[in-house]
């Protein structure tokens, strides 16, 4: 229902969410990771690796109360960087991107001003999510996701319907990020915890931040390689492809991210038990569950890419959509990469879970390399689109996509047989096959 320079805008905005990837710096994945040692009864926290427990053991609040804190402290802090960097740099960005666009400007710049508030107040509360995820309440937390984007959904089309316009979105994920803290925060702290944690004296959380610092820096630079070769490109791109041109490109990525994750949902709704294992040395359960997930993300990939290569334009179409897919030939190669990009981050994510970060020099070069390689390419050739979604996947394809798997092949001597024994297990956890119903 948006004009095609605004479905641009708005995959441009999408793009700045990833702001919150950048500046997170790695800590959300390690603060879970925490909160998942803390209640699998871990009274200390290591800068790198973990101390074994053994045995069911009780929850250390002091450690707990201190990391809570840690986690508030850093979020605080750093997004008041962000919104000085959004009143400095986002200004001129904003005024470089509307330089010759059609539509309505003054909407066009509330719309964004709006949204990097909302990135400010998205940052700051960012740690809920992270202790409600390393805590297990894995149901709790995806039953929010799909409330609070309901709601998203709902409010924004409503607006959208009366005209509202690039700023239903804005308004509607605005609703959605406040109830879904809000009901975060409120399922975290249940009357165990609270009475645990008041009763307990807080363990220096600038202490325990010093400690995490020590893996989440690796893990943030990490990160980069993630977040400048699949969130940001649409910033970069922005800058040397027209916004029509971008919009195809935003919706054809919107759901290429959907599908990502969509294929890894199972591998990080088991994440913390596969987290608990590691602590517990359960390395066979550890194995089980990679391999699992492995099948499953290329199993969701497959028909997705095949009905949206021969269906997706159809359906748009059907519904009126201003603004259509790109091309077949680049639709595949957009799924290919993604799904690349997801059996990665299923392999790394694996390795986190040691506590441990071996890939982060590697990734950060990575980064640095295929920024360089998008800009002059997007720069000196007419690839256009084409550059976003190849250069990334190539210079990947170079190291990162293969070292992590292959190293986890070898450690978990991985056969053949072992995803044939993964099918089964699959098929066997299907209700419908299940002989338990």
């Amino acid at each position: 229902m948006l004009p095609k320079e605004e479905v641009g805008l708005w995959t441009i905005m999408i793009g700045l969410n990833s702001m919150i990837y950048l500046l997170d710096f790695g800590f959300f994945q390690t603060f879970s990771r925490a909160i998942t040692y803390i209640y699998s009864g871990a009274s200390t926290l290591q800068k790198k690796g973990f101390v074994p427990v053994t045995g069911k053991t009780e929850i250390f609040y002091p450690l707990l109360k201190g990391t809570m804190k840690a986690m508030s402290r850093f979020y605080g802090f750093v997004s008041l960087l962000l919104l000085l960097l959004l009143s400095t740099g986002g200004v001129w960005y904003i005024n470089r991107l509307l330089i010759g666009f059609s539509g309505d400007i003054t909407n066009a710049k509330i719309a964004w001003f709006s949204y990097g508030v909302l990135l400010c107040y998205q940052f700051f509360t960012y740690y809920y999510d992270a202790a409600l995820v390393g805590r297990g309440m894995i149901k709790r937390s995806r039953q929010i996701i799909v409330f609070s984007q309901s709601l998203h959904v709902v409010i924004s089309s409503l607006l959208l319907l009366y005209g509202v316009g690039i700023i239903s979105m804005v308004i509607g994920q605005t609703v959605a990020t406040i109830v879904n803290r809000i009901l975060a925060r409120y399922s975290f702290y249940d009357s165990k915890t609270k009475l645990g944690l008041a009763k307990a004296t807080s363990k220096k959380w600038f202490d325990i931040l010093k400690t995490l610092f020590h893996t989440a820096y690796k893990n943030g630079l990490a990160s980069l390689s993630w977040v400048f070769t699949n969130r940001m490109l649409a910033i970069f791109g922005a800058l040397y492809v027209p916004l029509a041109t971008m919009a195809s490109y935003g919706i054809t990525k919107q759901i290429t991210d959907i599908t990502i994750t969509l294929s890894v949902a199972w591998f990080f709704t088991y994440y913390p038990k596969l987290t608990g294992e590691q602590i517990k040395r359960g390395v066979s359960e550890v194995k089980r569950i990679y391999i699992k997930a492995t099948i499953i993300t290329v199993a969701v990939f497959i028909p997705i890419a095949i009905f949206v290569s021969i269906a997706g334009n159809t359906l748009l179409s059907f519904i009126g959509s201003s603004t259509f897919l790109l091309p077949v030939s680049l639709i595949i190669l957009l799924f290919a990469a993604s799904m690349l990009e997801a059996l990665t981050q299923i392999s790394t994510s694996v390795l986190l879970s040691r506590n441990e970060v071996p890939h982060y020099i590697a990734q950060s070069v990575t980064a640095v390399v295929s920024l360089l390689f998008i800009i002059l390419t997007l720069k000196y050739t007419e690839l256009g689109v084409i550059a976003l979604i190849a250069v990334p996947m190539v210079v990947q394809l170079c190291y990162q996509h293969w070292k992590w798997t292959l190293k986890l092949f070898k450690e978990f001597d991985i056969k053949p047989v072992d995803y044939l024994n993964g099918l089964k297990s699959i098929y066997k956890s299907l209700p419908i096959f299940s002989n338990n119903n």
